[in-house]
């Protein structure tokens, strides 16, 4: 079963795993701090033993300790509308610099 489509697949899936991988190399998570305070803090505690502005909206320590949180759900989540977040349109930059930091605040096991 290794096919003419098969080869493909696994082609694409590589060249998307080394570009993720580049993406998030060239991250920069100091950059992504500076960019939650001036965006996100309005809302959420963007920093260790912060509080939310906003008692609704978690922390970004809270929100990178579940379990779930991955980079690639982070990186769905702010592409994604929510009607409970103001409609910022991040740039591919600004967002990987964000998943950065938030990964950073993930507690170590």
């Amino acid at each position: 079963m290794s096919g003419p489509r098969t080869i493909c697949a696994v082609f694409i899936a590589m060249a998307l795993i080394v570009l993720d991988a580049a993406s998030r190399a060239k991250a920069d998570a100091a950059r992504g701090q500076v960019l939650a305070e001036q965006w996100c803090a309005q809302c959420h505690g963007v920093h260790l033993n912060e509080a939310s502005a906003n008692p609704k909206s978690p922390t970004f320590p809270a929100i990178a300790a579940e379990a779930s949180i991955t980079e690639t759900s982070l990186r769905v989540f702010l592409r994604t509308p929510h009607s409970t977040m103001p409609n910022i349109m991040l740039k591919s930059d600004d967002r990987d610099d964000i998943v950065e930091y938030l990964l950073s605040l993930k507690p170590r096991r």
